[in-house]
């Protein structure tokens, strides 16, 4: 489907002005993407969007109590508000001296959120969203090799663990060391969106040559993971190759903000119809209010499938954000095609 380019932006515009309402001055899984889509945004809002960023994350930098949430804070955006003047560089301080306090797993990985039940004692997906992009920036901005080389090695180290018989799990248990063969589909799409982030950061980073090949690899595997499993209205399953899983729709705004990232074009050609059909799901997700509609609420992590299966579809800031951010690429494609 063909949109004009003054639709897409009547979209966008609608997105950006709804995703303001959700203001953050505590943190919680899912809540950077809707940080970094807003600083994706069109001309036209990007100014009123861009300050609204730099006011929410500078007062919680100043005044919000130090919490081990801290550590699920928009850490990418603070760095690159930092390195551009735009923020004081305290946001990212805050944000890496809360990581470098959090405990470590035997298999190496961060465990992020320790003090949830649900979170203790393992590695979820999302995290490969929230943490290698940033440590590489981090490090290419301060020069800081030992940064950009944990960002790499959180990536590949959270995707060998993740990886199952269809595709990788949600959620990696270092007590049993396995994780739990769930393949949900917008745990795909955290992944290979941060995976596509963390090359873009490293291209700023010569040392980092060494494994700029096997994530390139891993990416193109995800993309055409995706790709294969996509639904017939352009969405995907919450769980690939799961019959009882219903559709949702946030998974193909990450895989539209992946396959069209710029980042990607060395990488993988995604197949013209599937990305035209997850454009088009990506549109039509978006209700007369801004509200992107049909994408599950939050899933905690489980063994039992369960809850992949029957989730309610709310409004969340990872919904909002993944569409900002496959707006944007959507926008930048038609503009840079003329």
């Amino acid at each position: 489907m063909t949109w004009s380019a003054a639709h897409l932006a009547a979209v966008h515009e609608r997105v950006v002005t709804r995703s303001l309402r959700w203001r953050h001055f505590s943190w919680y899984w899912g809540d950077a993407i809707a940080i970094d889509g807003l600083l994706a945004a069109q001309p036209d809002v990007a100014g009123t969007a861009r300050e609204a960023v730099v006011g929410q994350l500078d007062v919680w930098a100043r005044t919000a109590p130090d919490d081990y949430d801290d550590v699920l804070a928009p850490g990418l955006a603070a760095v690159t508000l930092a390195r551009t003047g735009e923020l004081d560089a305290h946001a990212a301080d805050r944000f890496f001296a809360s990581l470098d306090r959090v405990p470590v797993l035997a298999c190496g990985l961060p465990s992020l959120e320790p003090q949830r039940i649900a979170f203790r004692f393992g590695f979820c997906v999302d995290a490969l969203y929230h943490l290698p992009s940033a440590y590489a920036a981090l490090g290419v901005w301060r020069g800081d090799q030992d940064r950009v080389a944990a960002g790499v090695d959180i990536a590949l180290r959270g995707v060998e663990v993740l990886t199952c018989p269809t595709g990788w799990g949600q959620w990696y248990d270092d007590t049993i060391e396995r994780n739990n063969q769930i393949a949900w589909s917008r745990g795909v799409g955290w992944a290979v969106l941060g995976l596509v982030d963390l090359l873009a950061e490293l291209d700023g980073s010569p040392a980092a040559t060494r494994h700029r090949a096997q994530l390139e690899d891993l990416t193109a595997t995800m993309l055409d993971r995706l790709a294969g499993t996509q639904e017939p209205d352009g969405n995907w399953a919450a769980v690939l190759d799961d019959e009882l899983a219903p559709s949702e729709t946030s998974t193909a705004a990450f895989y539209v903000a992946a396959a069209r990232h710029p980042r990607v074009a060395s990488i993988s050609t995604p197949p013209a119809s599937v990305l035209a059909a997850a454009e088009a799901a990506v549109v039509a997700a978006v209700g007369p209010d801004g509200i992107v509609t049909g994408a599950s609420a939050d899933i905690l992590p489980a063994f039992a499938i369960d809850g992949y299966r029957n989730f309610a579809c709310e409004p969340s800031p990872w919904a909002q954000g993944a569409v900002l951010r496959a707006l944007a690429v959507m926008r930048d494609a038609r503009g840079a095609a003329g």
